[in-house]
């Protein structure tokens, strides 16, 4: 089975890439630095396995701090 892992929560890109590719299950580390379209691909039958893992929500702030630039494009700000 193919699977998506992702820091954080999925962009609108790579939530249409898991949808185009069949993938049928999302890891995702953390989903709350970013919001993205979970229900959408809860409507296509996508499993989301949220995990709420500590290091990745510690880890956002910190790369946001340090680079906001670099998270201000990311974002598309």
């Amino acid at each position: 089975m193919r699977f998506a892992y992702y820091t954080l929560r999925h962009c609108s890109m790579c939530t249409s890439t898991i949808l185009l590719s069949g993938i049928p299950r999302a890891v995702i580390g953390e989903n709350q630095t970013f919001m993205g379209s979970d229900s959408l691909l809860r409507e296509h039958g996508v499993e989301l396995d949220v995990r709420q893992d500590k290091q990745c929500i510690g880890l956002m702030p910190q790369f946001i701090k340090q680079s906001p630039e670099l998270w201000n494009e990311d974002i598309g700000e």
